[in-house]
């Protein structure tokens, strides 16, 4: 009697604990489960009610944009050519807008920053002796010898002082309009998991759309913040938001990068 009444037991506490477990792993797989469901960004979309803006240029443009949404963790913030050649009011090729410009770029450097989006400063770059000027030598002759205005630490290649960038940032340099050619940009994205690019600085129709658009054949998810770019080119803005990436605000950045952050 004594042994059934053991046996009993047993039976009633192993299967105690393993409703126990079974009830433990249950909720597991539902958290995991729950996890999943608002894993993808259509999903963390949906949740928050977020809506992503019209497109300003072609108006008539029919795409659906859900598979070109940034994630903030893989998404990374691109400042082109910031440079006091560019910016300085009274410098060679300032750009007519640029210290609104700079606001913007600020606002958005500002946002990155703390929500550990990586931000990525380029600076157009040449040898003093012009060994590395190529065609572009033949088109802006103050970028060789004796000038070399662009040349590493001069006055005109620094990055333009109202700029909030900080040492612990990343710098790239490049010789050439695109920022992928001669440089370790792509290495330096792939290394850090990005998939889209936060596209800001100068020129809208050279540097930062030749970068852009070899973004786009790179494989990366481009996106342009229209008015922390310069000079404003509407044609540009049409022809990159129609073929090669979405063109938003920097408000409109800043939404969507906030709404679908991983809660």
């Amino acid at each position: 009697m004594k042994c059934k009444k053991l046996l009993l037991i047993s039976v009633v506490f192993f299967a105690m604990i393993w409703c126990g477990y079974a009830q433990e792993t249950q909720i597991e797989l539902v958290e995991e489960n729950t996890t999943k469901k608002v894993g993808t960004l259509a999903e963390r979309a949906k949740a928050v009610n977020y809506i992503p803006p019209p497109f300003k240029y072609n108006l008539k443009l029919d795409r659906d944009v859900t598979p070109l949404f940034m994630d903030p963790e893989k998404t990374a913030l691109l400042v082109i050519d910031v440079q006091n050649y560019f910016t300085e009011p009274g410098a060679p090729m300032v750009v007519p807008d640029g210290p609104e410009v700079v606001v913007q770029i600020n606002k958005l450097v500002d946002y990155c920053r703390p929500h550990d989006i990586p931000i990525v400063w380029v600076q157009i770059t040449h040898r003093k002796d012009g060994s590395d000027l190529g065609m572009i030598g033949k088109y802006w002759k103050n970028w060789g010898p004796p000038k070399s205005v662009l040349a590493k630490g001069s006055h005109w290649w620094k990055l333009y002082p109202e700029l909030h960038n900080e040492p612990a940032d990343i710098y790239v340099t490049k010789p050439k309009y695109n920022a992928f050619w001669g440089s370790d940009l792509e290495a330096v994205l792939r290394g850090l998991g990005v998939e889209s690019l936060i596209f800001t600085g100068f020129y809208t129709g050279v540097c930062v759309q030749t970068t852009l658009v070899d973004a786009f054949h790179r494989d990366f998810n481009p996106i342009i913040a229209v008015d922390a770019t310069g000079p404003y080119n509407k044609e540009v803005l049409s022809h990159i938001e129609l073929l090669f990436g979405r063109a938003l605000t920097t408000d409109e950045t800043i939404t969507e990068l906030e709404a679908l952050q991983r809660e």
